[in-house]
């Protein structure tokens, strides 16, 4: 299994979002009944007219859910209108704009999302040299594609020239393509289709770009990149008329708004990949918490969110931006530098010292009978942020580096632990398994009764630990490191996870391996674990992707 970190543009955004998103999101319900009689008789003329094969309505369905509110300390947030199941739709939406990553660019269908490995055969444009087609895509867009083929040619020579992200680029490209289609069509608007949410140009606009808060090397890197982008884009190039009207300004906008609100999307298998970005307006409301009750995941070009647990009416509907094993204040950085909040859900404002979070990056006391863990003063204690000094939760014994010398202190521990698991994962990731095990196995037992158990060094170690002795063979050794796996997440973590499934799907394959090189008795019982395994796997898709089937 490979790590499923989530990369920092494919995460979703603060949910400041106004304007005519908002507009759009409180006219629904109850709402919707209370419009102007002209008005409502007007939307009932339209939607008489629409093909009966789709329903189509110009306002979001009231079966969603919730609704937008201001809760304080919370800004604008999604709040639910009625008690929620675990595992129901809480939006469904249409991608505005969406662009394959590079590493994963023959993956998908560029036009529909679908995975083309799965679902028959693939066409490349021999003209850009880019662009995928699934079969069913392949001939009905072609004469569009031909009117912006060219840009998508030069596109990754304009980013390695201006060190500018070639996805970023396409998706302000696809997106600003958008706006054309926008201008053409004067009654371009947000509707629903078949549940699912078809959000417009002005919706996106609504978002929050948070401009000021970027680096300013990322942003002069965008304003290279966007200022060739506009001399193909929409300036014209050899006589053709430009694909797009955007101003330079506009493109460096569209790419800070990206930046902050696009999700990643993608196969939802062993290794949970991100295969593509996409933009979600209407997604992006849910606010993020460290204990999300939703989780989002796409199926080609639509994302889906669903509940993870049974929500009751009236509270705040949450996904997580971030990994969520991390030690709270990593979290919390993360989220500053990336997502430009400071996060106050309840996971963060909890004591430290009364809540798990400790466990993630504390040291063991060892004052006989304590059971404690070693923490920074600073973390402990808000008031005491430029304190140097380690307390321990428990005892509050206090250990100065400054002042005092112990063996072992916890201040060293973490930076050993730290340099010696980057050492052993740059092997693993060489595919040195032998090597890599061996020191992989030596880290875990000289870190274990030092880091507590559930600490994050400790866990990150795991992982390739597991697949390492599954690289070997070892199905015995990988079953043990698993099930360890499992038992820190269902601690740490809350409530089911794509990831967590993928876990006992390992489990469920490892358990088969064992069975199948035991004598009947062990076999038989294996066979019967690996089938506990798996059938917990379908009860957390079930849950998070609305379908039981287990990962490919």
């Amino acid at each position: 299994m490979e790590d499923s970190r989530p990369v920092e543009v494919a995460t979703p955004a603060s949910s400041d979002s106004t304007g005519a998103l908002l507009q759009n999101l409180e006219i629904s319900g109850q709402e919707k009944q209370q419009q102007q009689p002209d008005e409502a008789e007007a939307k009932n003329r339209r939607s008489k007219n629409k093909s009966k094969k789709k329903k189509k309505n110009f306002v979001l369905e009231p079966s969603f859910p919730w609704k937008v509110a201001t809760v304080k300390n919370r800004g604008r947030c999604a709040v639910a209108t009625r008690a929620i199941k675990a595992g129901e739709v809480v939006v469904a939406e249409q991608a505005i704009a969406f662009v394959p990553r590079g590493q994963y660019r023959k993956a998908i269908c560029h036009v529909c999302g679908v995975n083309v490995a799965e679902n028959g055969p693939k066409f490349e444009c021999s003209a850009c040299n880019y662009t995928i087609f699934c079969e069913e895509c392949y001939k009905p867009p072609q004469g569009s594609h031909e009117n912006y083929c060219a840009v998508y040619r030069e596109i990754a020579s304009i980013a390695r020239d201006e060190n500018c992200d070639a996805d970023l680029l396409r998706l302000v490209f696809n997106l600003a393509l958008k706006k054309a289609g926008t201008a053409q069509n004067s009654k371009d608007e947000t509707c629903t289709v078949d549940g699912v949410i078809h959000s417009c140009f002005k919706d996106a606009l609504g978002l929050e770009t948070h401009r000021s808060k970027a680096p300013s090397s990322w942003l002069e890197a965008v304003r290279n990149g966007c200022t060739r982008l506009h001399k193909i884009a929409c300036v014209g190039n050899g006589g053709k008329p430009a694909p797009v009207s955007c101003s330079i300004e506009e493109l460096e906008m569209l790419a800070t708004l990206i930046n902050t609100n696009s999700h990643g999307m993608g196969a939802q298998n062993l290794q949970n990949t991100h295969v593509a970005l996409g933009l979600f307006p209407y997604v992006s409301i849910l606010n993020h918490s460290c204990r999300p009750n939703c989780c989002f995941a796409s199926e080609g070009s639509v994302m889906y969110v669903r509940a993870v647990q049974d929500i009751p009416k009236g509270a705040e509907l949450c996904l997580s931006y971030i990994n969520l094993y991390e030690s709270r204040r990593v979290r919390k950085t993360l989220l500053v530098a990336t997502k430009h909040f400071d996060c106050t859900c309840d996971r963060c404002v909890e004591p430290l010292n009364t809540s798990i979070d400790r466990f993630l990056e504390g040291c063991v006391c060892h004052v006989r009978g304590c059971g404690g863990v070693f923490l920074r003063t600073a973390a402990l204690h808000e008031d005491q942020a430029s304190s140097t000094t380690w307390e321990c939760d428990l005892c509050s014994r206090i250990l100065d580096p400054e002042s005092m010398r112990f063996k072992d202190p916890p201040w060293e521990v973490i930076a050993k632990a730290e340099e010696r698991l980057v050492a052993a994962v740059r092997i693993y990731s060489e595919r040195r398994f032998k090597e890599a095990r061996k020191l992989l196995e030596s880290y875990l037992s000289e870190f274990t009764g030092k880091l507590h158990p559930l600490h994050v060094f400790l866990f990150d170690a795991l992982t390739p630990l597991m697949n390492c002795c599954r690289a070997m063979g070892d199905a015995e050794e990988g079953l043990r490191v698993c099930r360890l796996i499992l038992q820190c997440m269902e601690k740490v973590l809350p409530g089911p996870s794509l990831e967590l499934a993928n876990f006992y799907f390992c489990l469920g394959e490892m358990y088969l391996e064992k069975a199948q090189a035991s004598s009947p008795v062990i076999a038989k019982r294996s066979n019967k674990q690996a089938q506990e395994a798996f059938q917990r796997v379908k009860s957390i898709r079930g849950v998070c992707l609305g379908k039981p089937s287990l990962p490919s």
